[in-house]
Protein backbone atom coordinates (compact mmCIF):
# COMPACT_ATOMS: atom_id res chain seq x y z
CA UNK A 1 0.00 0.00 0.00
CA UNK A 2 1.50 2.95 -0.77
CA UNK A 3 0.90 6.25 1.04
CA UNK A 4 2.14 8.58 -2.46
CA UNK A 5 -0.56 9.81 -5.25
CA UNK A 6 0.11 8.85 -8.65
CA UNK A 7 1.93 12.14 -9.45
CA UNK A 8 4.09 11.91 -6.80
CA UNK A 9 5.34 8.89 -7.34
CA UNK A 10 5.58 9.83 -11.17
CA UNK A 11 7.67 12.96 -9.87
CA UNK A 12 9.57 10.72 -7.36
CA UNK A 13 10.59 8.35 -10.59
CA UNK A 14 11.39 11.78 -12.98
CA UNK A 15 13.75 12.70 -9.77
CA UNK A 16 15.26 8.95 -9.87
CA UNK A 17 15.94 9.52 -13.45
CA UNK A 18 17.61 12.76 -13.19
CA UNK A 19 20.05 11.41 -10.33
CA UNK A 20 18.23 12.51 -7.17
CA UNK A 21 17.84 9.97 -4.51
CA UNK A 22 16.14 12.25 -1.48
CA UNK A 23 13.30 14.43 -1.17
CA UNK A 24 13.28 16.84 2.07
CA UNK A 25 10.85 19.34 2.90
CA UNK A 26 12.04 22.35 5.57
CA UNK A 27 9.35 24.50 7.63
CA UNK A 28 8.94 27.13 4.78
CA UNK A 29 6.92 24.10 2.95
CA UNK A 30 9.49 24.09 -0.09
CA UNK A 31 10.31 21.23 -1.23
CA UNK A 32 14.49 20.30 -1.72
CA UNK A 33 15.72 17.25 -3.99
CA UNK A 34 19.11 16.09 -3.28
CA UNK A 35 21.21 13.59 -4.96
CA UNK A 36 23.26 12.47 -1.76
CA UNK A 37 21.67 11.90 1.78
CA UNK A 38 21.56 15.49 3.06
CA UNK A 39 20.72 14.51 6.84
CA UNK A 40 19.19 16.71 9.11
CA UNK A 41 21.08 19.65 7.61
CA UNK A 42 19.40 23.15 8.74
CA UNK A 43 20.02 24.95 5.32
CA UNK A 44 20.24 23.06 1.63
CA UNK A 45 23.41 22.63 0.20
CA UNK A 46 24.40 23.62 -3.36
CA UNK A 47 23.35 20.45 -4.52
CA UNK A 48 20.09 20.95 -4.07
CA UNK A 49 17.39 21.28 -5.85
CA UNK A 50 14.16 23.19 -5.35
CA UNK A 51 11.13 21.61 -6.13
CA UNK A 52 8.46 23.54 -4.70
CA UNK A 53 9.07 26.88 -3.55
CA UNK A 54 5.69 27.82 -2.01
CA UNK A 55 2.73 26.11 -0.58
CA UNK A 56 1.12 23.32 -3.48
CA UNK A 57 -0.33 19.94 -2.47
CA UNK A 58 2.32 17.30 -3.17
CA UNK A 59 4.16 15.14 -0.92
CA UNK A 60 1.79 16.25 1.75
CA UNK A 61 2.74 12.87 4.15
CA UNK A 62 6.09 13.83 4.53
CA UNK A 63 6.67 15.51 7.88
CA UNK A 64 8.64 18.32 7.88
CA UNK A 65 10.40 16.85 11.41
CA UNK A 66 11.54 13.71 9.47
CA UNK A 67 15.01 12.86 8.09
CA UNK A 68 14.80 13.44 4.33
CA UNK A 69 12.38 10.95 2.28
CA UNK A 70 14.59 8.32 0.03
CA UNK A 71 12.65 9.15 -3.16
CA UNK A 72 13.12 5.06 -4.25
CA UNK A 73 10.55 4.66 -0.82
CA UNK A 74 8.45 6.39 -2.42
CA UNK A 75 8.72 4.74 -5.65
CA UNK A 76 9.16 1.05 -4.54
CA UNK A 77 7.14 0.95 -0.68
CA UNK A 78 7.45 -1.57 2.22
CA UNK A 79 4.82 -3.28 3.18
CA UNK A 80 6.18 -3.97 6.51
CA UNK A 81 7.55 -1.76 8.70
CA UNK A 82 11.08 -2.40 10.31
CA UNK A 83 9.43 -3.96 13.51
CA UNK A 84 6.97 -5.94 11.66
CA UNK A 85 9.81 -7.30 9.75
CA UNK A 86 12.17 -7.88 12.23
CA UNK A 87 9.76 -9.75 14.24
CA UNK A 88 8.35 -11.99 11.37
CA UNK A 89 12.06 -12.95 10.37
CA UNK A 90 12.39 -14.06 13.96
CA UNK A 91 9.76 -16.02 14.04
CA UNK A 92 9.79 -18.14 10.14
CA UNK A 93 13.90 -18.09 10.89
CA UNK A 94 13.71 -22.15 12.14
CA UNK A 95 11.23 -23.08 9.22
CA UNK A 96 12.24 -20.30 6.10
CA UNK A 97 12.96 -22.76 3.82
CA UNK A 98 9.09 -24.13 4.55
CA UNK A 99 7.49 -21.35 4.36
CA UNK A 100 5.26 -20.95 1.19
CA UNK A 101 3.16 -17.63 2.14
CA UNK A 102 1.79 -14.95 4.59
CA UNK A 103 -1.30 -13.67 5.12
CA UNK A 104 -3.36 -11.19 6.68
CA UNK A 105 -6.76 -12.67 8.11
CA UNK A 106 -9.87 -11.47 10.34
CA UNK A 107 -12.41 -13.29 12.52
CA UNK A 108 -14.14 -10.20 12.61
CA UNK A 109 -14.32 -6.05 11.61
CA UNK A 110 -12.16 -6.01 14.58
CA UNK A 111 -9.59 -8.45 15.20
CA UNK A 112 -6.59 -9.42 12.50
CA UNK A 113 -4.24 -11.81 12.80
CA UNK A 114 -1.11 -13.14 10.91
CA UNK A 115 -1.28 -16.96 9.23
CA UNK A 116 2.27 -18.47 7.66
CA UNK A 117 1.72 -21.44 5.59
CA UNK A 118 4.08 -23.77 4.36
CA UNK A 119 5.03 -26.08 2.14
CA UNK A 120 3.65 -29.11 3.52
CA UNK A 121 0.00 -27.15 4.09
CA UNK A 122 0.22 -26.67 7.46
CA UNK A 123 -0.24 -23.12 8.81
CA UNK A 124 0.84 -21.17 12.14
CA UNK A 125 -1.50 -18.47 13.34
CA UNK A 126 -0.03 -15.76 15.27
CA UNK A 127 -2.10 -13.68 18.21
CA UNK A 128 -4.66 -11.64 16.76
CA UNK A 129 -4.14 -7.42 16.99
CA UNK A 130 -6.53 -4.41 16.75
CA UNK A 131 -7.88 -4.06 13.09
CA UNK A 132 -5.70 -1.64 11.54
CA UNK A 133 -3.10 -1.23 14.22
CA UNK A 134 -0.84 -3.36 12.75
CA UNK A 135 0.88 -4.62 9.35
CA UNK A 136 -1.14 -1.71 7.87
CA UNK A 137 0.72 -2.45 4.20
CA UNK A 138 -0.90 -5.72 3.89
CA UNK A 139 -3.60 -6.42 2.35
CA UNK A 140 -6.56 -8.74 4.19
CA UNK A 141 -6.67 -12.48 2.87
CA UNK A 142 -4.04 -11.28 0.37
CA UNK A 143 -1.05 -14.39 -0.28
CA UNK A 144 2.57 -12.60 -0.34
CA UNK A 145 5.82 -14.38 -0.68
CA UNK A 146 8.53 -13.28 1.62
CA UNK A 147 10.04 -11.85 -1.18
CA UNK A 148 7.04 -9.12 -1.42
CA UNK A 149 7.38 -8.49 2.23
CA UNK A 150 11.03 -8.32 2.19
CA UNK A 151 11.83 -11.27 4.29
Amino acid sequence: MNKYNEVEIQTAKNLLKKGYKWLDKKYSGTLYAYKNNPGKAYAPDNTAKIICASYVPIFESINIEDAPTSLERIVHPQILDDDEKKYLSAVIKPFRGNVTNIIKGAFEPKQEFISIYYKNGEATFLPCFEARTMYKGMERHRRYTLEELGL
